[in-house]
């Protein structure tokens, strides 16, 4: 994930957007100082933690962006300006000589499109600042990043993204199609199911060589986003 707050991104009146940045403000602060984001943007980063990385995203993008994306109409998902990113990330792996085979084999449902509304500003967020971070890795890999589509999705428009995702994201309670508190809570627990998943990334990853079939469906099985986000029972 990438820093919503990134001084480079432009500011937004928007109100909700304002509240979903405070209230996930703690958790986002525990994503950063993972030891997969802090070796991301180390000095000393290296294109194995790139991979990494890439691969951990997949398996978050993997297990929340569809569901988040079908709960919501397809008008609200145009207006929003919303796109997969999964196969971005699936792009860049495959041009490092590399294909991700999803371990888990259900997606995570959103509980309702005010819930998805919370978790998409959550995805779109982690692209948003994906400009800064291919900067950097550019200067320290070099031509071993390749074509960053992930993290140079919105390339140009990454600021005009944000504030069409940003207007429209706060015009929608606005109009009474969205309850704010469920897009605050779906936020906030999409948070906390990433955060987990990439705490766990480094005995979840594993590199597969790359081949040129396409990887398979997945399993139709699915589990409640809140259920995911629970803590693990301590042992």
């Amino acid at each position: 994930m990438h820093d919503l707050h990134d001084t480079t991104l432009p500011e937004t009146s928007a109100r909700l957007a304002v509240v979903l940045r405070r209230a996930t403000a703690e958790t986002h602060y525990a994503v950063e100082r993972l030891p997969l984001m802090a070796r991301l943007t180390s000095p000393t980063v290296t294109r194995d933690d790139y991979l990494d990385y890439l691969h951990a995203l997949a398996e978050v993008y993997a297990a929340l962006e569809g569901s988040l994306l079908a709960a919501l109409d397809e008008e609200i998902r145009n207006d929003l300006g919303v796109k997969p990113k999964l196969p971005a990330i699936l792009d860049d792996l495959v041009e490092q000589g590399q294909l991700h085979v999803p371990r888990a084999s259900a997606q995570v449902a959103a509980a309702g499109s005010g819930a998805a509304l919370g978790g998409l500003y959550v995805l779109e967020g982690a692209t948003l600042g994906g400009r800064v971070i291919a900067k950097h890795l550019r200067r320290c890999l070099g031509p071993a990043l390749g074509s960053a589509g992930f993290l140079d999705f919105h390339g140009e428009q990454s600021s005009m993204a944000w504030k069409r995702f940003a207007s429209i994201l706060d015009s929608l309670p606005a109009h009474g199609r969205m309850d704010p508190g469920e897009v605050v809570s779906g936020a906030c627990t999409t948070f906390s199911v990433v955060h987990r998943m990439l705490a766990g990334a480094g005995e979840q990853i594993a590199p597969v060589e790359a081949r040129s079939e396409h990887v398979g469906p997945r399993g139709s099985g699915s589990r409640r986003l809140a259920d995911f986000a629970r803590p693990a029972p301590e042992d």
